[in-house]
């Protein structure tokens, strides 16, 4: 079976990029365009990359993995990110507006100063995550394991 990596319209082969990365494809495309609205990456592998500034909103990122990335400032307003893997990156000044954050990994994250309004952070986990001075409004708290550990039902 083919995999098939699809990018903003642009469909990627393993067939037609036989000796390419279809990973390092889109890094690249993301970097050089600094945007990829309405992707479908999900279960991707973009760890310890510098994604600095883009625009990936209403993008499909489930189980996706950006564990010590650097995303200060990008765009995941309504991306839905279930399971995805934030482990340790730098989300300061991220738009994670109307996102999807179900049972995603944000332990040690840097979220000062992004903004998470009307974000479901059903599940998650912020253990350890950096949040002053973050716009949050709209929240929704299920079963979501807080900064300090403890555990938050606001939303249930």
């Amino acid at each position: 079976m083919k995999s098939v990596l699809a990018l903003a319209g642009i469909v990627l082969s393993s067939s037609v990029m036989a000796q390419t990365n279809p990973n390092q494809a889109f890094i690249n495309r993301l970097l050089n365009q600094g945007y990829c609205n309405y992707c479908n990456l999900s279960n991707e592998d973009f760890s310890n990359h510098d994604f600095a500034g883009v625009d990936i909103s209403e993008a499909i990122l489930r189980g996706t993995n950006f564990s010590g990335s650097n995303l200060k400032g990008v765009w995941f307003t309504h991306s839905r990110m279930h399971g995805a893997n934030l482990e340790g990156a730098d989300l300061s000044g991220a738009l994670l507006d109307y996102a999807q954050l179900i049972g995603a990994n944000l332990r040690n994250t840097n979220l000062e100063r992004a903004h998470l309004i009307f974000t479901d952070l059903t599940d998650a986990d912020l253990t350890g995550a950096k949040m002053e001075n973050a716009h949050m409004r709209g929240i929704t708290y299920c079963n979501t394991t807080m900064p300090d550990g403890s555990i938050n039902n606001e939303g249930c």
